[in-house]
């Protein structure tokens, strides 16, 4: 029996159990991949990836579920996973199986044909072509692209609701050697189709990215205005993106939970979960609960509007779900979590930002994101990068330290038209007027 027939019957019986025992969901998950990895230029693996992947949820009649997950699911686990779901459900967490009976969008993706050898190593080799024209690259460390396509299937009451997803992948981490130092630089994207990496611009801001850090030296203290690129950009908006979280709300630690309806942040700030648009890596039909995806404005004009919600914290805040369940793995029960958020870029060039203030720090490096604190907004990180005076570059600075509060820094932010993706976030050039660079 060919693998099309068998998952086929695997979904029809699926649907037939979970007609005739109301409380029990499955979600079923058949992903491929290939992927080729190089290590300095030098093959490392080359791996082809198949796995099919089951989650049994079971609500029992006091409101509380059960969940367990299992591999190469056949008729034998599938009965023993429903029966030790129904089990755990006795000491679960509440939850909600919300109807499936919506309208659903229908997103035209592009076709998903597994690429062939040849398409991947065309891409690595546009790659290599764009470093090989800057002279200070020395070791392309690591060069890894990727593939994957995965069929999700939601089956509830005898109905079954089906997605087809795909993603390409690209990481490169490339070395500078400057006049002093070496320094190494990295970039990471996901997108929808080849053509949406944007290889050789990536692989171009990797090389330009480690150029710069290996003429870096060590600055003194200024104050002055601070770029962020697009990768860097992302980083700010997901400590900010925790306060727009509808969970956080509920529990009382987002910053933004009392200012709906308010204006918080810079007149330029529009920031959007969008989980329609075809283009993007975690559009989709519905929800890991079934619910129809949809675009959410968060902030608009720098007012708060909305936050996301999950069916069950909807419900727990008096709002409905804004389609943005997700599971965290296929053992662990749908969270609330975005799907493309992104800032909406201006009009304005990145040149223009750079020239906007007598003296502008570009960062190309940040260290410590980790440590900074969403609840509070407070952060200190480590960066490089250049200092441009009149928009003229004059030096390249590392070990700087760059502190101070995210809810403050937006509230002046200015705003450039080069949105990029690196996955499901996006965000253009940002640039505040002043920062204590230490």
């Amino acid at each position: 029996m060919s693998e099309s027939l068998e998952l086929e019957s695997l979904i029809s019986y699926l649907a037939e159990l979970s007609n005739s025992d109301k409380g029990v969901e499955f979600f079923l998950t058949a992903e491929e991949g290939y992927t080729l990895d190089y290590k300095d230029r030098q093959l490392y693996l080359e791996d082809s990836s198949k796995e099919v992947i089951l989650a049994v949820r079971y609500l029992n009649e006091k409101g509380k579920t059960g969940i367990l997950s299992i591999t190469s699911p056949n008729k034998d686990k599938i009965e023993e996973a429903v029966a030790y779901a129904k089990s755990l459900s006795e000491v679960g967490q509440e939850g909600i199986f919300p109807s499936l009976s919506h309208e659903y969008s229908h997103l035209k993706k592009s076709e998903t044909l597994r690429p062939s050898r040849d398409l991947l190593y065309t891409l690595l080799e546009q790659s290599r072509e764009t470093l090989a024209r800057f002279k200070k690259i020395t070791r392309i460390e690591r060069e890894i692209l990727s593939w994957n396509r995965s069929n999700i299937f939601l089956i509830r009451e005898g109905l079954v609701l089906s997605e087809e997803l795909q993603s390409f992948g690209f990481s490169l981490s490339c070395v500078a050697r400057g006049r002093k130092r070496e320094a190494s630089s990295y970039v990471s994207v996901e997108a929808v189709s080849p053509e949406s990496l944007q290889i050789e611009r990536m692989a171009s801001w990797c090389a330009f990215k480690a150029e710069v850090l290996s003429e870096t030296r060590k600055g003194n203290s200024l104050k002055c205005a601070v770029v962020f690129p697009p990768e860097h950009a992302l980083e700010l908006l997901g400590i900010l993106a925790f306060s727009l979280n509808g969970e956080e709300v509920l529990k009382g630690r987002s910053k933004l939970a009392n200012s709906q309806g308010e204006k918080v942040f810079s007149e330029g700030l529009t920031i959007i979960d969008d989980g329609i648009d075809p283009k993007l890596i975690e559009s989709r039909a519905f929800d890991d609960e079934g619910i129809p995806q949809q675009r959410t404005v968060l902030i608009e004009r720098g007012k708060v509007v909305s936050f996301i919600w999950n069916n069950l914290t909807g419900q727990r805040a008096g709002v409905p779900s804004t389609g943005n369940a997700r599971r965290p793995d296929l053992s662990s029960p749908p969270r609330v979590d975005f799907t493309n958020l992104y800032i909406v870029p201006s009009s304005t060039d990145r040149t223009s930002l750079l020239c906007s203030a007598h003296r502008v720090f570009m960062v190309l490096e940040l260290l410590g994101v980790h440590t900074a604190d969403p609840i509070s907004g407070d952060f200190s990180f480590g960066a490089s990068g250049i200092l441009y005076e009149r928009g003229e570059e004059v030096d390249y600075l590392a070990e700087m330290a760059l502190s101070g509060n995210i809810f403050e820094l937006f509230r002046e932010v200015e705003i450039a038209h080069d949105l990029t993706f690196f996955g499901a976030m996006g965000a253009p050039s940002l640039l505040f007027p002043e920062i204590c660079l230490g």
